[in-house]
């Protein structure tokens, strides 16, 4: 139906402009942010492993996952209080659009399954499976899943004129065992 790939449009200039938000607000900052290398893989998992209906479940119980305390609301109370305006405000459209995706999601996907619970085990359950080319990704050369992160805080440390905080710098957790939820696969 014609809602459905209005939706689904809109949801996917959504995706577009998050990524353009990042590259605006680390050039804001004064940090180079083609340094980070863009890993595909996952989305490319995604897309060749799986039927479009399991790639809506990922999505959507991915979508779920960012509305607890400690998903959306918390991240943008951390770009308030960063004193960086553009934090703020590029987190303020995140939530509402991630809102917005979590009620597609609910719309187009949930009422197929006629319950929030059904769909939302099935959406683990799919996602759990499309990390499962981790350590085949890497030996194939398609990524090195280098641990980028280091790197990057130094820089923004450096131009802030800050000392880098050691836990934070010791950051290095891979998802050859976690989904970015930290659940074990």
């Amino acid at each position: 139906p014609w809602k459905y790939y209005r939706d689904m449009s809109r949801q996917l200039w959504d995706e577009a402009r998050h990524a353009m938000l990042g590259e605006v607000g680390f050039i804001s900052l004064g940090l180079d942010w083609s340094k980070i290398p863009i890993n595909f893989t996952w989305s490319r998992n995604l897309n060749a492993q799986f039927e479009p209906w399991e790639r809506h479940a990922v999505l959507f119980f991915i979508e779920q996952g960012l509305m607890p305390r400690t998903g959306k609301r918390y991240e943008w109370e951390v770009g308030l209080d960063s004193g960086v305006t553009l934090a703020g405000l590029f987190q303020d459209f995140d939530w509402a659009d991630e809102v917005l995706h979590a009620q597609i999601g609910r719309e187009w996907y949930v009422k197929e399954f006629g319950d929030l619970n059904a769909a939302m085990a099935y959406g683990d359950r799919c996602w759990s499976q499309v990390l499962s080319r981790w350590r085949t990704d890497r030996d194939e050369g398609l990524t090195e899943h280098r641990n980028w992160w280091p790197e990057i805080y130094r820089a923004a440390c450096e131009h802030w004129g800050v000392s880098p905080d050691p836990q934070a710098l010791a950051f290095h957790t891979t998802y050859e065992a976690v989904r970015a939820d930290l659940k074990e696969i």
